[in-house]
């Protein structure tokens, strides 16, 4: 029987899936991805050349500028005039500060034609992250295929607090291990079992983070998690 509650909780995660297809073909998404870079401290050429130290995609000129590593700041010269920072065209070498160590997840936007690309840190280190809005990966995007919305699955939890944050050293798919910050767990009760997931702090908002595979993880299917 299909009351209201479910009818309503069926209805959130649908739209919650169409909110995620949306997001997917979006030009700056994850299936845009197509590089992470390393940087070395000091001076980095950056390009499509194979002999520069940070690979664009070919679209891209042979090299477009240095980017230098120091004292936990990162700054661009760009060499050719057809980049963009954040949507404003740059001065052929002036020097742009585009990673201060210190707002991630505000690093300056680099574009140049399809491609874009920005400055991470991650544990004391570098990346350039490139993402092409005409990768074939988006392109050729067909959607997701989503298993059956199961109101079995729709569980209320417990929240227990821990007397003080834990870090937990977490290895991503590109092997780069970030630390995150364990606050606490959630216990809840599932076809019978009692079932306990250990919640992180979030990078940004006020909704706990957790991550955990069950038998649906696979090759095809996102297999580092849930």
């Amino acid at each position: 029987m299909i009351t209201e509650t479910t009818s309503s909780y069926v209805g959130e995660i649908e739209n919650w899936q169409q909110k995620m297809e949306s997001d997917l073909r979006a030009p700056d998404s994850w299936l845009a991805l197509v590089g992470l870079e390393p940087l070395k401290t000091g001076d980095n050429t950056i390009g499509s050349g194979s002999d520069c130290d940070a690979h664009l995609p070919d679209s891209v000129p042979a090299q477009i500028g240095t980017i230098t590593v120091q004292d936990k700041v990162v700054t661009m010269r760009p060499s050719d005039a057809s980049i963009k920072i954040d949507g404003v065209s740059v001065i052929i070498g002036q020097t742009y500060t585009v990673n201060d160590n210190q707002h991630d997840g505000e690093m300056p936007l680099i574009n140049v034609g399809s491609v874009t690309f920005f400055v991470i840190e991650r544990d004391g280190d570098f990346f350039v992250r490139v993402r092409d809005a005409n990768s074939p990966t988006r392109v050729n995007f067909n959607g997701r295929k989503w298993y059956p919305v199961d109101p079995a699955y729709r569980v209320k939890a417990t929240f227990t607090p821990h007397s003080t944050k834990h870090p937990v050293s977490v290895e991503n798919s590109k092997g780069l291990v970030s630390i995150l910050q364990n606050v606490g767990y959630a216990e809840f009760e599932l076809l019978g079992e009692t079932r306990r997931l250990e919640a992180f702090e979030p990078s940004s908002g006020n909704k706990l983070w957790f991550i955990f595979r069950d038998a649906t993880s696979g090759k095809t299917t996102y297999g580092a998690g849930r």
